[in-house]
């Protein structure tokens, strides 16, 4: 009998170590397969925000190049940094003005190569205009370049790689230009039809900030499976044990029953046997119900995420620590309350209605979500809401929280660079175009009246050769403050590059404000300029245009400034001019 019951523990002992390491196994095999996904799901997202980020820069370069293409080039004043291009052929290529200054042709090609160094210097970003069929040698493609150009001729659309060789990585973006209606002045000589891939742009952007951010959402989401997993395995592994003790137990039990049945009737045996049996499915439902609890309890109270129960009234019922350490709402503050507690006066009944429709129909919903902490602050969230109820039973769901405030974040200051100038934070050309149009477009609603100013500084180019392009970095950045201290908050100013600003002047009263505030502009660009490398002096230069005396569309106002703005260049600078110029009817300068 002894002998029996020892082969029997033995037996039990061995199974349940078979038991134990399959079960470990299948484990790490789920959570390792879980992880491996989530770790690609983090990688494509790091991807996407380097495509935004390529994809802004390329379509901002391409509006310029287009602009300049339906202009037929623009011509530039010729001085030692700004040669005649010598790839560029075209009877008017250079000219003399009347009053002699000697004037080049730039195309859509040579502005890009000019936007290229710009961005390299400020930025870090390196663009290259390439073709398979180039024109000048420095355009030739590399051969990621020319793979992506090969592609691009069979349809593809755009091309984004990670290069991770060396001590700085990169993202390279690459889109291809295709021909159209004012491209073929130039190019039909060539060969090309409207549509043809004439070559492409390609983007090569510093990867390092986004793979840190990358690195880190990694590292974060290898620590959650970690931490999930050994808590599960352990939960697992606590179970089985606790099945073999409770078996050993039973396998005694049974071993001295078998002595009484021995020494029993039939009657007695059969009673004892019977009575065994209830007993080892008792303890099995009761086990089973306990590690189901525990393991429940487990994974609610220590995940990272924010849990709640909800019922089918879309009321809170439960919530886990996770919760109340993200929102600050304990579970006595929230139980009860509807979904509308997170909305943070954002989001409306419509809303949290789709929402119930969404469950109604097919049993789950995930979006984003505002919320509000209970210290007040408004936050993005990310919610996933599952049906957790079997049917036939009353409803009940489970919704996951996860703050994504950090990634929107990231998000605001990658649109942020692609609309400011980086220099001094100003608008960029484009976000000022965008604002023109908007004051164009409120303009023809409402009426009114307001004013374009180009601006110039004056003698900026004996700062940089003087003090040192540090220092001209500076000067640029000073006279950035000064303009904008001399018009309203709800006025707009900008850097377009190099030396030149511009501003939108809104709701003013006539031409009379538009002077006065230029000669606030010229009187504070005149003072004296301290800077660490010594002390400078410019002028400022002011064209002014008023919209809609002069203009109701962009390009005209935009036109009518600028040869205001020379008007005042011609005469030595250091004042403003309204549109028309010197030389026409009305035409005044400061």
């Amino acid at each position: 009998m002894a002998e029996s019951f020892h082969s029997g523990v033995a037996e039990v002992a061995s199974r349940h170590c078979c038991r134990l390491v399959l079960a470990q196994l299948l484990l790490a095999l789920l959570f390792g397969g879980l992880l491996w996904s989530e770790l690609l799901r983090v990688d494509e997202a790091s991807m996407a925000v380097a495509r935004e980020r390529g994809d802004a820069l390329f379509q901002l370069v391409e509006t310029t190049r287009d602009w300049n293409a339906r202009h037929g080039g623009v011509y530039v004043l010729e001085t030692d940094e700004m040669q005649p291009n010598p790839y560029l052929v075209h009877p008017r290529r250079d000219i003399v003005t009347r009053d002699g200054q000697h004037m080049t042709m730039v195309n859509p090609a040579f502005m890009t190569r000019q936007i290229a160094e710009l961005a390299q210097q400020s930025g870090g970003v390196r663009l290259h205009l390439t073709s398979l069929r180039p024109m000048r040698p420095a355009n030739v493609p590399d051969a990621w370049e020319a793979e992506a150009l090969a592609a691009f001729e069979q349809g593809e659309q755009e091309r984004l790689a990670l290069f991770e060789r060396g001590s700085e990585p990169v993202h390279r973006y690459m889109a291809p230009l295709r021909m159209v209606e004012s491209c073929m002045q130039c190019h039909a000589a060539d060969g090309y039809r409207l549509g043809d891939v004439r070559g492409g742009i390609s983007v090569t952007m510093p990867a390092e900030p986004l793979l840190a951010l990358r690195d880190a959402e990694r590292r974060r989401v290898a620590g959650m499976f970690l931490v999930a997993f050994v808590l599960v395995a352990g939960s697992v592994h606590y179970v089985l044990l606790a099945a073999r003790r409770h078996v050993r137990a039973i396998a005694r039990v049974n071993a001295a029953q078998e002595q009484l049945i021995a020494q029993r009737t039939g009657e007695l045996e059969a009673s004892n046997v019977g009575l065994a049996r209830e007993i080892e499915e008792r303890r099995r439902d009761q086990r089973s119900l306990a590690a189901s609890e525990a393991r429940y309890r487990a994974i609610f109270d220590s995940t990272a995420e924010g849990i709640m129960l909800i019922d089918d009234d879309m009321r809170i019922t439960q919530v886990n620590p996770a919760f109340t350490a993200i929102t600050g709402y304990g579970e006595d503050e929230v139980r009860g309350r509807g979904l509308d507690l997170l909305g943070a006066g954002r989001h409306g009944r419509d809303f949290f209605d789709g929402i119930r429709s969404a469950l109604a129909a097919a049993g789950n919903w995930q979006g984003e979500v505002w919320n509000r902490r209970k210290s007040g602050d408004a936050y993005v969230q990310w919610m996933s809401i599952t049906r957790a109820s079997l049917p036939g039973e009353a409803g009940a769901f489970v919704a996951t929280l996860t703050d994504i405030t950090l990634r929107k974040e990231a998000e605001e200051r990658v649109q942020y660079r692609a609309d400011h100038d980086a220099l001094t934070g100003l608008p960029n050309r484009a976000l000022f175009q965008d604002r023109l149009d908007a004051a164009l477009a409120s303009m023809h609603r409402n009426g009114g009246l307001f004013a374009v100013l180009f601006i110039d500084l004056d003698r900026f180019k004996a700062v940089n050769d003087g003090l040192g392009h540090p220092a001209g970095d500076a000067l640029l950045i000073e006279a950035g403050r000064r303009i904008t201290g001399c018009v309203r908050e709800s006025d707009t100013v900008a850097r377009f590059g190099g030396d030149e600003f511009a501003a939108i002047l809104l709701e003013v009263g006539g031409a009379e404000d538009a002077r006065e505030a230029a000669q606030r502009i010229c009187a504070a660009l005149a003072e004296s300029f301290v800077l660490e490398q010594g002390e400078a002096r410019v002028s400022g230069s002011v064209g002014i245009a008023l919209a809609p005396l002069h203009g109701n569309d962009r390009p005209s106002l935009e036109s009518c400034a600028d040869q205001a703005l020379y008007a005042v260049k011609r005469k030595g600078g250091g004042g403003w001019c309204v549109y028309p110029p010197d030389g026409w009817p009305a035409g005044e300068t400061a």
